[in-house]
């Protein structure tokens, strides 16, 4: 049985993003909440409202990070980057909440309305301190989004995902408010808040059941798996085959295992230049990957799976 892995992306660099995106996210929120105090706007204060949630989500990314980062220990001898995706799951659940705080607020508009200020006036003034907010917003979503790609973050993923959604929240409700004034329909402001309740409850939903697959060990889409098997099947040589493998994703990590099959008069220095070959040729493709091979006799070959020959 032999096991190995390796990191990517240095672990402090990640978490001085996630540290970054805190003090973004805090500078936005000042910049929101100001705006929807001076215009007085239900769909502002809603823009506002998700800027809390996107605080709270960088805190929470910023933990899982650290904790995630932490070495294997007796008590968890694979780790601790699963706990990212426990991170993701609390981001989207305080989504939900948001979407519900939002729609209360969106309501109350409807039902009891209010005529909107003037946009050469405090609706104007609004309005541009939340744009300015939706340009930081855009650009910080950017890099959170190239870096959870490169480390394999789902903290960091989710977080860049949630900005990216309340930057499109946020153009829609300047656009809307506009709109609304101009066409003189203060009815559009709590509508408009509305709508960002059902776009933001979408994106936590999904952020949500995407973590979820994450902690099931749910498998590779199949061109991974088809890549993996490629992979083994050139770098064996000298195997007969390999099968039962599995991949499973925990954070910013992999853990691939499968059996190989030799010649039952095979040495062990023999399979095991075979399993160092395959390790490498896996590792160049899969950062952080952490492989296991349990070698087996040909009387255990099973005639499936990736047959090297």
């Amino acid at each position: 049985m032999r096991g190995s892995g390796l990191l990517a992306t240095p672990v402090k660099t990640i978490q001085r993003y996630a540290v970054a995106s805190i003090a973004v996210g805090v500078a936005v929120l000042a910049c929101k909440a100001l705006a929807a105090k001076v215009s007085g706007s239900a769909a502002l204060f809603s823009d506002a409202l998700e800027s809390v949630v996107n605080v709270v989500a960088s805190g929470l990314a910023l933990y899982a990070l650290v904790a995630g980062a932490k070495p294997a220990d007796r008590q968890h001898p694979y780790g601790h980057a699963k706990v990212e995706l426990l991170s993701a799951v609390a981001t989207g659940a305080l989504i939900l909440v948001a979407a519900v705080l939002i729609f209360q607020r969106a309501l109350g508009g409807l039902l009891h309305p209010v005529a909107l200020a003037p946009l050469s006036g405090r609706l104007g003034a609004g309005l541009l301190l939340n744009g300015a907010a939706g340009v930081v917003n855009a650009v910080w979503a950017m890099v959170l989004m190239r870096m959870s790609a490169q480390a394999r973050s789902p903290a960091l993923a989710a977080d860049g995902r949630h900005l990216f959604s309340d930057v499109l929240t946020t153009a829609g409700i300047i656009l809307a408010l506009i709109g609304a004034k101009w066409l003189g329909w203060p009815l559009l402001d709590p509508l408009v808040a509305l709508a960002v309740a059902a776009q933001i409850a979408v994106l936590g939903g999904m952020t949500v059941l995407r973590s979820l697959s994450g902690l099931l060990d749910e498998a590779p889409p199949p061109a991974i798996t088809a890549r993996v098997q490629a992979l083994v099947r050139a770098h064996a040589i000298g195997a007969l085959e390999a099968h039962d493998l599995r991949i499973r994703q925990a954070g910013p990590a992999s853990f691939l295992e499968f059996h190989l099959v030799v010649p039952g008069d095979m040495s062990v220095m023999a399979a095991h230049e075979i399993c160092d070959r395959i390790e490498a040729a896996l590792k160049a493709e899969m950062a952080g990957v952490v492989i296991t091979i349990h070698v087996e006799p040909e009387a255990k070959a099973k005639h499936h799976g990736v047959l090297v020959v």
